[in-house]
């Protein structure tokens, strides 16, 4: 038996036996996509929301479902903040947690990535930076709308998120949810920090 060949075998002894009816083992994301649905449209309907934010990218006049729309709670706002906000070819630093929805292993969600290691010293801590266009649509939606200093909890759903593929430890039909602290951004052309 050559190698390709035994290869073939094991992948085939994995398949068979991950596909036991008789094994107990917990399914982390069964009927995964039909709960995110659910969440988010429970989450959409729910009236603790400070607001709701229209995808970025669709016009006024388009007609639009709860699916369009991130849910922000503001947890945080300076007083003080500067009206400027980021644009979409702009490049922001954030402080940011994401996780998804509660699974059975998870009860808070499992937490896919984040900016730092906990526990969060805002002294040590260094943000990440992005280019705003180079995120999933919800969290690009939401970095528009918030001012330097401004904390957010933003709920996506998988239509603005990863959609219907997995993404590394992400699997397909993912509602997001994401805690970011807005440090900092500069526009594409000036190079201007605000």
């Amino acid at each position: 038996m050559n190698i390709k060949h035994y290869i073939l075998a094991c992948l085939s002894l994995l398949v068979l036996a991950s596909c036991s009816e008789k094994d107990d083992t917990v399914v982390e994301y069964a009927d995964w996509q039909k709960k995110n649905e659910q969440f988010f449209e429970a989450a959409y309907l729910a009236a603790d929301w400070d607001f709701t934010l229209r995808k970025y990218s669709l016009r006024d006049e388009v007609a639009t479902n709860h699916t369009d729309f991130v849910l922000v709670e503001e947890l945080y706002s300076e007083d003080d903040a500067p009206e400027a906000k980021p644009f979409l070819n702009d490049t922001v630093q954030i402080h940011y947690v994401g996780h998804l929805i509660p699974s059975p292993s998870y009860s808070t969600g499992f937490q896919f990535d984040q900016s730092y290691q906990e526990p969060f010293d805002m002294e040590t801590s260094v943000p990440t930076k992005f280019a705003v266009n180079g995120l999933v649509t919800g969290l690009s939606t939401a970095l528009m709308n918030m001012h330097k200093g401004d904390v957010w909890q933003v709920t996506v759903p998988y239509q603005l998120g990863y959609g219907t593929v997995d993404n590394g430890n992400v699997p397909a039909y993912s509602t997001l949810i994401f805690e970011i602290r807005l440090e900092e951004f500069w526009t594409k052309k000036k190079g201007d920090r605000y």
